[in-house]
């Protein structure tokens, strides 16, 4: 799976696979976007604004005001569909296959761009995986039928929900893909429906689905700054007087 995620420009001309372009250019870069200070910084502020409702009467609140009149057989619908885009089990299977499409359809641009698609998934997946497990067992945190959202460390483990998690990572991937404003703010708001779909189920409280979802944003924002990212420094031929030359740019 790792080595289907990676970027073309792994490979050599010849074919063969450039482990160490790999490790330095794609997985560690998105994982150093991530833990670095600016994102720590939000994932920060993500977590207070959590730790807020969770460890007040605003969680209860919220979840009580949804279920008395909000949730209907209506709801209960829409989440039964919305559900099934948080199960890893049925997406995960999905992004392989939109990568493997993209690779053996041929240099078709929707086949590229399914591609492209699904190995951010993973690699989105592959960043915000480890910490998301992580919080859901530090902070504690229970369901809403099982007790109250106040964080107690490790003596829980849904902190954080992992289908609103898994729920957002296809859209808001998609929507950092695109430059249309309306497909772009129409999949951020569809990459809330996973989320919606556990509070109305009441399986997760709002700020389990709430970190849920900012966890994923963190997630692939941190994959997506690693493709949008300019070299400080690009080396590439150039022609001179009698010959060719290297030419060497560097990036204020």
């Amino acid at each position: 799976m790792i080595l289907l995620i990676l970027p073309s420009s792994a490979w050599t001309e010849e074919g063969e696979y450039n482990w160490e372009d790999k490790v330095k250019n794609t997985i560690c870069e998105d994982y150093k976007n991530f833990y670095s200070i600016g994102n720590l910084e939000k994932l920060a502020i993500g977590l207070g604004a959590a730790g807020v409702l969770a460890n007040t009467s605003a969680d209860r609140e919220i979840q009580d005001r949804y279920q008395e009149s909000v949730r209907n057989k209506d709801t209960d619908n829409l989440s039964t569909v919305t559900k099934m885009f948080g199960e890893g089990v049925i997406t995960i299977p999905v992004y392989l296959g939109a990568a493997l499409f993209g690779e053996f359809a041929g240099d078709v641009e929707l086949s590229s761009t399914t591609g492209e698609w699904g190995k951010r998934c993973l690699r989105t997946l592959l960043v915000g995986y480890p910490p998301v497990f992580f919080l859901q067992r530090a902070l504690g945190a229970s369901r809403p039928d099982e007790g109250g959202s106040g964080w107690s460390p490790f003596s829980d483990a849904n902190g954080v929900s992992g289908h609103s998690f898994n729920g957002a990572v296809p859209f808001i991937t998609a929507a950092k893909m695109t430059d249309n404003p309306y497909y772009k703010y129409g999949l951020y708001f569809a990459s809330t429906l996973g989320g919606i779909s556990r509070i109305n189920d009441n399986a997760h409280y709002f700020s389990q689905a709430a970190l849920g979802w900012w966890m994923a944003y963190l997630a692939a924002a941190s994959m997506n700054k690693t493709e949008t990212k300019s070299p400080k420094v690009v080396v590439a031929p150039a022609a001179i007087r009698n010959g060719v030359g290297v030419m060497v740019m560097f990036r204020f």
